[in-house]
């Protein structure tokens, strides 16, 4: 197998031919189609999550592929099944951790996760995988696994977003831009996004956004008063994990509004809510797992939305690329040179 192995933090990904371990307990062997690229590993590579105790390893955590082999005790899928990859976990046995030998270099294990997709196959833990009719394209099962399966759980489990509410939106990346199409489906209004990129912004707006605003504008919280009057916006979901954005958010929320923490704050930085204590209105600040989702119930329920052409997410995709262009793909990401989702193609 083919993998991008994480060696050192704040250094390139490099690729390793890596030999597939014999199945243990409650395993399954994938051949995986696609990869989404989140976020979350652009931090995990720079070390913004910390000190990283696992390396070397491998990355990724949402995908679409096909069942190749199961191990003892599983019993949620079969060889051929197509599932998708995802880091929630749902029904089925947890097994332990995957090690993988290279065959690149000499004398080296390469460690894996209850799920990894950065790599053309992988052993993954049966509670990381959810069975999917054949109809559903892998790019899709490639966003069920984080991006779109997040925002549809924010939306329905965590702000719970009625009819005609507003919606504000910090950061335009996958899971901005699904919330975008998920607040469009229940009639949110207005829908307003908020990025330091005007091309994203622009790509926002195409999809469904019914307002922009760059974050460097110097009337930023103005321009969101025009937008949402005195009152301020009802929800305000951030996706980046900026502090600055945390606290300006919780100033310009709603009484009774709800401030939804999805981005990570890099490792040591606090969230301080300025005038917090002074408030005593009802706001509601939280962070948020992943929307709240529960694979095993909620994936089947939006595949069957999916087959029966009720929506379709795909038009935040915007790029495919290929393992061993991972690094300048990953480069282009952070310059913000892709407008929406970028996915990892396997041949």
């Amino acid at each position: 197998m083919i993998a991008a192995v994480l060696e050192k933090l704040k250094k390139p990904l490099v690729i390793h031919r890596l030999e597939v371990p014999k199945l243990d307990f409650g395993q399954v062997l994938i051949e995986l189609k696609y990869s989404g690229i989140c976020g979350r590993q652009l931090q995990e590579i720079n070390g913004d999550k910390g000190k990283d105790n696992f390396l070397p390893h491998l990355m990724g955590h949402e995908g679409g592929g096909i069942v190749k082999k199961v191990g003892f005790g599983v019993s949620k899928c079969n060889v051929g099944d197509h599932v998708v990859l995802h880091w929630r976990e749902s029904r089925g046995i947890q097994s332990k951790f995957p090690r993988y030998k290279s065959l690149t270099k000499k004398n080296v294990l390469v460690g894996g996760g209850l799920v990894t997709t950065f790599n053309d196959h992988a052993v993954i833990s049966e509670n990381r995988i959810t069975v999917v009719p054949k109809s559903i394209p892998f790019e899709t099962c490639a966003l069920l696994g984080c991006s779109l399966t997040t925002a549809l759980g924010l939306v329905n489990y965590e702000a719970k977003i009625k009819i005609g509410q507003s919606v504000l939106i910090f950061g335009s990346g996958s899971v901005g831009l699904s919330l975008v199409e998920a607040c469009k489906m229940i009639t949110a209004y207005p829908i307003t996004v908020i990025d330091i990129k005007n091309k994203k912004l622009g790509f926002a707006k195409k999809i469904g956004a019914t307002h922009t605003i760059n974050y460097n504008s110097l009337d930023l919280e103005e321009k969101i008063k025009n937008i949402f009057g005195s009152n301020g916006p009802d929800v305000i979901i951030d996706t980046v994990g900026n502090t600055k954005i945390i606290n300006t958010s919780y100033s310009i929320l709603s009484k009774k509004g709800k401030l939804i923490l999805v981005g990570q704050p890099k490792h040591n930085k606090s969230i301080i809510l300025k005038n917090a204590s002074s408030n005593f209105n009802g706001k509601k600040v939280f962070d948020s797992e992943g929307g709240g989702t529960i694979p095993d119930i909620d994936i089947p329920r939006y595949a069957r939305l999916i087959e029966s052409n009720k929506f379709n997410f795909n038009q935040i995709i915007t790029n495919t690329t290929s393992l061993k262009n991972i690094n300048k793909t990953i480069k282009d990401i952070r310059e913000g040179k892709n407008l929406g989702k970028t996915l990892i193609k396997f041949q």
